[in-house]
């Protein structure tokens, strides 16, 4: 057997290996979000009648609080999934029974999600943010203390999961599978760009905030391959094998992907089985206002917990 003969061998089993592990991992990133990291529809739990002088969290101090942990991020140069990861673990947390109470009351709203944020820090950044930071981002409203405690209530809800798989893990697996010659370097970029572009417009939205990573991933990674790629029967083997080697239900998963187009349109989401009630109308309007406020960089917006 010539050397070429051996080396070749040997890449297609290294190759096999490969996609084996990378399936595998798949496997087990499901299971994961499946049985300890899954997200209920919480906000449809309160109560109809609430007081307009004390309402209260909504759909909307979720997108403001959301784009405050962006502007964090992106002022100290953490991953954008950081804040993905802190915003699931709120989310969660939103979902248990302690947690659950933390949406009458929007000051402690606004610091679980700085806690949130602190503690996904800690554990998936390179450097820690202090407690003493956090509570001077809030201007005020929280003490170091009680950031440190808000913590502890929310490990302990959460039972230490506080690694949850992110939409864009699932893409980034699934890519890994697809040969160089099915899909070069810059038709590759081109597909990651508008993944990430419908994500980061999904993780500002409650209503994809509920639906699992996998789903808010593929049904992104599926619309940016349709969008890019000029092979048609590339496209829907795509859609076909991701959807049965990811074990997701192509009917389900369209929904998403409709609301995803619109969501890159400018268009309000419309309801995917939930039953929450859908962000008001005015939901771009105020996160507009919002931003234009000369609020601090980094400080927490005080909207939040009015």
């Amino acid at each position: 057997m010539s050397m070429s003969s051996v080396d070749n061998s040997e890449s297609m089993n290294n190759n096999t290996v490969s996609i084996d592990e990378t399936l595998a991992t798949i496997e087990v990133m499901r299971r994961q979000e499946e049985n300890a990291y899954t997200v209920s529809d919480y906000l449809s739990r309160l109560p109809a009648s609430v007081t307009v002088e004390d309402p209260p969290v909504d759909a909307q101090c979720r997108v403001i609080m959301q784009k405050w942990g962006k502007e964090i991020a992106s002022y100290c140069g953490y991953n954008t999934e950081t804040v993905d990861i802190a915003m699931n673990c709120l989310d969660r947390f939103m979902c248990t029974t302690d947690g659950f109470s933390v949406l009458f009351d929007r000051s402690q709203y606004q610091l679980a999600v700085m806690t949130a944020l602190y503690t996904t820090v800690k554990i998936h950044e390179h450097e820690a943010m202090d407690p003493q930071l956090i509570a001077n981002l809030s201007q005020g409203a929280h003490s170091p203390q009680a950031v440190e405690a808000m913590e502890v209530r929310m490990l302990r809800a959460l039972e230490w999961r506080m690694n949850p798989p992110t939409p864009m893990s699932f893409v980034s697996k699934i890519l890994d599978l697809v040969p160089v010659h099915l899909m070069d370097g810059d038709e590759r970029q081109a597909i990651m760009d508008l993944t990430k572009f419908q994500l980061e417009l999904a993780m500002e939205t409650y209503q994809f905030s509920i639906l699992s990573a996998s789903s808010i991933g593929i049904a992104s990674l599926l619309n940016a391959v349709e969008s890019v790629s000029t092979n048609a029967a590339f496209v829907k083997d795509f859609d076909q094998s991701v959807c049965r080697l990811a074990n997701v239900d192509a009917t389900e998963l369209r929904a998403v992907r409709i609301n995803l187009y619109e969501s890159i349109n400018g268009v309000e989401p419309m309801d995917m089985h939930f039953t929450a009630d859908d962000v008001e109308d005015d939901t771009v309007n105020d996160t507009a206002k919002f931003s234009e406020t000369n609020h601090e960089v980094g400080t927490s917006p005080r909207s939040v917990s009015i």
